[in-house]
């Protein structure tokens, strides 16, 4: 049997310009034009088990526009699949469904090229693509201003028509109010938060950021994504599932850092933004602020908020989000570690976690992960380690997070990096690893600068390394991981793939 992913595809051309209709006082961020390149890693580690790949391509209503039936991947490794490369129509909008022989783990990057506020042009994203398909769908983090603007795709990953309703939240938890649709089979729906006729009647004026809930009235499954545009930088996110779902939640990389305390931006800072699943309880939530490095397993800052049913709350380490900046000043400004978050009276919670490049201008966003997520062996489909003499053009940082009870030594601990033809590049594990991992404690690897390993330790790469990453704890180790991508000039941030 085919195991299948379900990967949509962005919106090929995206206008985020005011139309007639639309009674919003603001303009919005505009994207540019987007294009979409699939990595997928064959997740089979035994020899000779080669992934053969169908990857079927569909409209937005849900027609077959084309297949691809050409795509093998040895066992470990990645292959990247780019929809410029595909034979598509001029303006392709839709979605893609991979199946395989074996099964897979996946990211989409989006490139947007022409976008007005960015110096250059240039922004990015990525998010996961899923082969965890739900009938409910959550997104914690969705803007609509004239700083940030979302898009929200709802996929249906069945044959038959699906009926779907969307529920709108504000910060606050205030409801605005819900919206009905059908999508038709494997069709795909792009969601507007800048564009009334996409969302309920009444829509406030001065909506600013919120949640989404989304149902299948059928019963049916549905995968989806949403990007946010800045001004001057983009990110992107997988839907969240009952997969997604925890009491206890962990963002693996955050940030607090500014080169000098004086200087007025930073050059790292993180949100997480935390949505309860419930329908009918208020959670009651403490996030818990640990120090990369920091073994005693105590917490430098905690933070308590509540959270109405399906409703969000975001905590921002530079501004505060919806709590006052002021809170996160036990942190100081040369902080960088992980975060706990607890549902208190055990109401199941998803979240998203938000890297921002203050500086430099990127921002990048990720799913939090619960207890479920974790495993003693994870995959990160894109890794690049890229340059013209002395100019990089494109490198990575994998933050690996142990949420179990127990340390996981170094010496039990390995990382692979696998170039696109199979073969292991590189293996850190034992002395070659930054150190043990104790309960709730994270190391990162970057293949630029090192990251906690020194930089030479990525010079065998040489600089035209394009792969996947392969990592194995002991049995029954919890761990977890996100990834970014950074080029010169834009980043993304996505998440590791458990087994």
């Amino acid at each position: 049997m085919k195991r299948k992913i379900g990967i949509i595809v962005a919106t090929i051309l995206v206008l985020s310009l005011l139309v007639a209709g639309i009674s919003f006082a603001q303009s919005f961020p505009q994207t540019g034009t987007s294009t979409t390149n699939a990595v997928v890693q064959n997740k089979a580690t035994g020899a000779g088990e080669i992934a053969s790949l169908t990857v079927a391509y569909y409209d937005s209503s849900g027609s077959p526009v084309y297949t691809n039936n050409s795509v093998t991947i040895d066992p470990k490794s990645v292959k990247e699949i780019k929809a410029q490369d595909e034979p598509l129509p001029a303006g392709f909008v839709g979605a893609a469904i991979v199946s395989s022989n074996q099964p897979l783990a996946s990211i989409v990057s989006i490139k947007n090229t022409n976008v007005p506020g960015a110096p250059d042009g240039f922004t990015q994203g990525a998010y996961n693509g899923t082969s965890d398909a739900s009938t409910s769908l959550f997104f914690p983090t969705v803007w609509g201003f004239s700083g940030i603007v979302s898009h929200v795709t709802v996929q249906n990953a069945e044959a038959g028509t699906n009926n779907i309703r969307l529920d709108f939240f504000k910060r606050d938890g205030t409801s605005l109010g819900s919206k009905t649709d059908t999508l038709q089979g494997f069709g795909s729906k792009t969601y507007y938060l800048g564009d009334t006729s996409d969302l309920p009647a009444g829509w406030p004026s001065d909506f600013a950021d919120g949640a989404i809930a989304v149902t299948s009235t059928d019963n049916k499954l549905l995968a989806g994504a949403s990007t946010a545009t800045w001004p001057n930088r983009a990110a992107a996110y997988q839907a969240l599932t009952s997969s997604n779902q925890g009491t206890i939640l962990y963002a693996p990389s955050h940030f607090r850092f500014k080169q000098a305390p004086s200087d007025p931006e930073y050059t790292l800072f993180s949100a997480v933004n935390i949505q309860n699943t419930s329908s009918t309880d208020t959670a009651n939530v403490d996030v818990e602020y640990y120090t990369r490095g920091d073994t005693s397993g105590t917490p430098v800052l905690t933070l308590s908020t509540t959270i109405a049913p399906l409703s969000a709350r975001g905590l921002n380490t530079k501004n505060g989000g919806d709590l006052p900046a002021a809170s996160f000043n036990p942190l100081g400004t040369d902080w960088d570690g992980s975060v706990k978050i607890i549902s208190k009276n055990n109401v199941p919670l998803v979240g998203t976690g938000i890297t921002n490049w203050g500086v430099a201008g990127h921002a990048g966003i990720y799913a939090l992960v619960s207890d479920t997520s974790a495993s003693d062996t994870i995959y990160i489909p894109a890794q690049y380690r890229l340059a013209n003499g002395s100019t990089w053009n494109q490198w990575s940082a994998m933050n690996l997070q142990n949420i179990g009870a127990t340390t996981v030594t170094a010496a039990s601990l390995t990382v692979e990096y696998i170039d696109t033809n199979g073969n292991t590049v590189k293996t850190f594990t034992g002395s070659q690893l930054p150190g043990d991992l104790a309960p709730g404690a994270a190391f990162g690897l970057n293949t630029r600068n090192g990251g906690d390993l020194p930089a030479a330790a990525f010079d065998s790469f040489g600089t035209s390394f394009i792969g996947g990453i392969y990592v194995t704890g002991p049995a029954g180790s919890e761990l977890v991981a996100v990834s970014n991508i950074i080029y010169s000039n834009r980043a993304s941030v996505y998440n590791g793939d458990p087994e």
